[in-house]
């Protein structure tokens, strides 16, 4: 288990990080500040492995924290401008996130993390490790990285691939439970995409790669373009 510790002054950022934590099995959340007084109260009590660090934040910045400690556990930098990386990265901080923070660059940060502290290769590289699917009386192995959508057939699920269909009984929770963590996200309660295969995003569509178009349900519209905020 990550302990992973929050420093931010503003609260929806808070709130859009604790959202993006609560995605990763492996993350734990031990403390929410918003200050650096409070954070440092809290690593001296509690262990903490990686720290989601704000950059402006009153009295005491993210930069002047970074300037003052000694054996920070790893950090990662939130801030909404971008002139500070040059000057972050000379106190050797992991990553460097630029508000709104996307789901899809917080993961990178957190296979940066895994990569430097837990030796464990990035989720990307989970798309060529095959599943296995029974269809009917037969079994499959399926290639993530080779599926193009999924969708939802009362109590059974269709898996489009490359070279061909799948039709399991199975719900849209448990086949994406099956899915590289993160890889994939649900756009409507009956449709399933990988993200690496999502090329335009509108109100109501979803534009793949090859050319289909999936529907975007209204309920998942927000969370969609949380993932692509630039």
């Amino acid at each position: 288990m990550i302990n992973c510790l929050i420093v931010d002054d503003e609260p929806y950022a808070i709130e859009l990080l604790t959202k993006h934590i609560a995605a990763f099995d492996s993350l734990s959340i031990v403390g929410k500040c918003r200050n650096v007084k409070e954070a440092i109260r809290v690593l001296q009590s509690v262990e903490v492995d990686l720290i989601f660090l704000d950059v402006r934040m009153p009295d005491i910045t993210g930069i002047e924290f970074l300037e003052n400690i000694t054996h920070p556990p790893k950090v990662v930098l939130t801030t909404a401008y971008r002139n500070y990386a040059v000057q972050a990265f000379e106190y050797g901080v992991l990553d460097y996130l630029v508000k709104p923070i996307s789901f899809m660059r917080f993961t990178k940060a957190i296979d940066r993390y895994k990569q430097s502290v837990l030796n464990i290769q990035p989720v990307k590289n989970d798309m060529k490790l095959p599943i296995i699917i029974r269809s009917g009386a037969e079994l499959h192995k399926i290639v993530p990285e080779e599926i193009i959508q999924i969708k939802s057939a009362k109590e059974y699920v269709s898996i489009h691939c490359e070279y061909g269909k799948y039709l399991i009984r199975s719900s849209m929770r448990d086949i994406l439970n099956q899915l590289p963590q993160g890889a994939f996200i649900q756009v409507h309660k009956s449709y399933i995409v990988p993200l690496q295969q999502i090329q335009t995003i509108t109100t109501n569509d979803i534009l793949l790669m090859n050319g289909d178009k999936v529907p975007l349900g209204r309920s998942y519209l927000n969370d969609v373009r949380k993932l692509f905020t630039v």
